[in-house]
């Protein structure tokens, strides 16, 4: 993988994690606006499909967190990813020099 590669994969994956967040973020509102219903707690066959492939789509507050959290995981990733980049070039910068 090229170096200008590693920095587009680190970009694209941040934006689409933005956006991931931003999604989340107002579903979050929107359900606290929502009356609140008894707790209860059952875990769908959808959900339990999810949880194995790592897709999500979840309802509800309690959904919405976790793909706030889950998406500030994958952002925190691609971060590393550009600094990874950064590194990189840094270190070819030396050797041609």
């Amino acid at each position: 993988m090229r170096v200008l590669e590693l920095f587009q994969a680190g970009v694209a994956g941040l934006r689409r994690q933005i956006s991931g967040m931003n999604a989340a973020a107002n579903q979050v509102l929107v359900e606290s606006t929502q009356p609140s219903t008894p707790d209860r707690v059952s875990i769908s066959e959808d959900a339990k499909q999810a949880a194995a492939t790592g897709t999500s789509q979840t309802s509800g507050i309690e959904g919405a967190m976790v793909d706030l959290r889950v998406s500030k995981y994958l952002a925190i990733a691609n971060i590393k990813v550009l600094e990874t980049g950064n590194d990189v070039t840094k270190e070819l910068e030396k050797l041609i020099k």
